[in-house]
């Protein structure tokens, strides 16, 4: 298993208006199986959502980050972690392995 950090989105609702009244971005650790992961893709509207000062303070202008789609048991879940793709990859290449285009 791998340690990455997530972003995690809070919704704030308004009781007097329905839907999200805000969003806030917190970052919390998540370990990810190697196993389970069956994509991995630039998540290019996260970094818009840092540029405009939406996310955690903690986190510098030219962080990305990377949208992973795991398969636990046939559910599919995607999580958003720091970091670019390529990074978070060779992170996930357990045997150091490379695909073949074919």
């Amino acid at each position: 298993m791998v340690k990455f950090i997530t972003v995690i989105e809070n919704k704030a609702f308004n009781r007097r208006v329905e839907g999200p009244a805000g969003v806030q971005f917190t970052l919390e650790e998540l370990w990810i199986n190697q196993d389970t992961v069956v994509k991995i893709s630039a998540a290019r509207s996260h970094q818009q959502l840092l540029r405009d000062g939406l996310m955690s303070p903690d986190l510098d202008r030219t962080h990305t980050f990377t949208s992973v789609t795991l398969n636990n048991c046939g559910i599919m879940e995607t999580h958003v972690v720091v970091g670019d793709p390529g990074t978070v990859a060779a992170s996930l290449n357990k045997n150091n392995s490379r695909l073949l285009k074919g």
